[in-house]
């Protein structure tokens, strides 16, 4: 699987959480936040982290931003927000996912034609951070406080590969336990050489302390 390179402006608890999720899956990730206690926090989770304002443009233009697939704008401020979108834009950044602080912020950026829209919350990172690696997932439940039990649904690039070809931890920060077939039953601790089928569903320990 080709890397994703993210760029995530904003280190607040909502940006942080989606940072830290990231951490387990096979991503190049660059941290930016105009203060530098929350930029150095947040370093350990991120390939690069960087303190800028982005209100100083030329600055933020520096970082060959077209290099991204992804961009994760979580700025409460309103202007600095629009600024950030505008630029990710122009630079062509692929996918540009906003959190919107308000109703107003919201309607703003279904009016600059933004698609994806998303509302503050900490369990919202998460999910935010499973859907950019294109995790489907079915069910999740909190199994403790530091595991979740997930099951997700095989992708089609998966199928007819190994469970040891697919790395799930190194790329997506998971650990395989079961197999649940079509017809229902389910496969426990399936050995390394188990060949993904058709119609799979992944049974998987995630943990949510983010350790490689």
């Amino acid at each position: 699987m080709a890397k994703l390179n993210i760029l995530v402006l904003g280190l607040k608890t909502f940006g942080f959480s989606i940072v830290k999720q990231l951490y387990n899956y096979n991503c190049d990730v660059l941290v930016i936040d105009k203060d530098m206690d929350r930029v150095e926090d947040a370093a350990e989770f991120a390939t690069e982290a960087v303190q800028i304002d982005i209100k100083d443009t030329a600055e933020f233009k520096k970082l060959s931003l077209n290099n991204f697939d992804v961009a994760v704008i979580t700025v409460d401020d309103l202007g600095v927000s629009i600024v950030a979108t505008m630029l990710f834009e122009e630079a062509g950044i692929p996918k540009i996912i906003v959190k919107a602080t308000n109703e107003t912020h919201k309607k703003i950026l279904e009016k600059m034609g933004v698609k994806y829209i998303v509302s503050p919350d900490q369990e919202m990172g998460i999910k935010l951070a499973r859907s950019i690696m294109d995790i489907n997932i079915i069910d999740s439940i909190n199994a403790s406080d530091d595991y979740d039990l997930v099951e997700v649904k095989v992708q089609n690039k998966w199928v007819g590969k190994t469970l040891e070809k697919l790395k799930f931890r190194n790329e997506y920060g998971m650990n395989v336990i079961g197999v649940k077939k079509v017809d229902g039953k389910m496969k426990i601790s399936p050995e390394k050489g188990y060949k993904i089928e058709e119609g799979d569903h992944l049974v998987v320990i995630e943990n949510k302390n983010i350790s490689k």
